[in-house]
């Protein structure tokens, strides 16, 4: 909350721009539902989100760029496969940031 004479607060552990590149992440609703699959399945691989959202690979694939970018989600290669999950270190500094 703003206070007039206040000092503002540092996170500590993410910056503003870190938050607003999260935030325009989870702005766009089919990346926003893609986050919580994976939120919900723990890790998941791109062939597995592909066959459950009615998008083509190419676009599920530049969401999950963007997701990864943002550092809300971690990616593990397999050899050919890759597998997604939530990178709850960022997540919850992300809420703990809203929270201030």
């Amino acid at each position: 909350m703003f206070r007039p004479g206040a000092k503002p607060r540092q996170f500590v552990s993410i910056d503003t721009r870190q938050i607003v590149r999260i935030s325009k992440a989870l702005g766009d609703e089919n990346r926003f539902r893609i986050f919580r699959t994976i939120l919900e399945r723990g890790e998941i691989s791109c062939k597995e989100i592909t066959e459950l959202f009615p998008l083509s690979q190419p676009t599920i694939s530049h969401h999950l760029k963007i997701l990864t970018e943002s550092g809300l989600i971690a990616i593990r290669k397999e050899g050919q496969w890759s597998f997604f999950s939530i990178n709850s270190r960022t997540v919850q500094q992300y809420l703990d940031s809203l929270s201030e």
